[in-house]
């Protein structure tokens, strides 16, 4: 079992990566925005795999109601943000981004600005509902336990 603990960390990195490829877009590199972006991509990528594995399906089948539904409704907004974030991550080679630094600047505050709201959600809404529901544990030290 996952903890709230380290999602909202997890959390709190992909946000400080995402920060910072935001404050380079102008300046950077196309090649230094390149790897922020693949090592954004790959922390995102491992922490939606814990929240595939070991949120949302637990959230769905223990949650009453209005958890369920609330989850399904992230889960279809947040399907829709993840193929934005693969175009993204798919289009913006080193390349293109010296191509056409102004459509990349453009490009990055749109999904960054969804991947910034996407994070309030789960830590605001989501997260606590799946602490109610005994989805998810408080702590990181509960989280072991209780996988022991």
């Amino acid at each position: 079992m996952v903890s709230v603990e380290r999602l909202i960390d997890e959390h709190a990195q992909i946000s400080a990566r995402a920060d910072a490829l935001m404050r380079a877009v102008a300046t950077a590199s196309p090649t230094m925005l390149r790897t922020m972006i693949v090592g954004l991509d790959t922390e995102l990528t491992a922490h939606l795999a814990t929240e595939d594995l070991e949120v949302y399906p637990h959230l769905l089948a223990k949650g009453d109601l209005a958890q369920r539904e609330a989850a399904e409704i992230a889960m279809g907004d947040f399907d829709q943000l993840a193929a934005e974030w693969r175009a993204y991550v798919n289009e913006w080679t080193a390349d293109e981004i010296e191509s056409d630094r102004e459509l990349f600047i453009e490009a990055s505050k749109r999904v960054l600005s969804a991947l910034s709201a996407r994070v309030r959600i789960e830590n605001e809404i989501l997260y606590p509902l799946a602490l109610a529901s005994g989805t998810i544990t408080l702590r990181e030290a509960s989280a072991r336990v209780m996988a022991g």
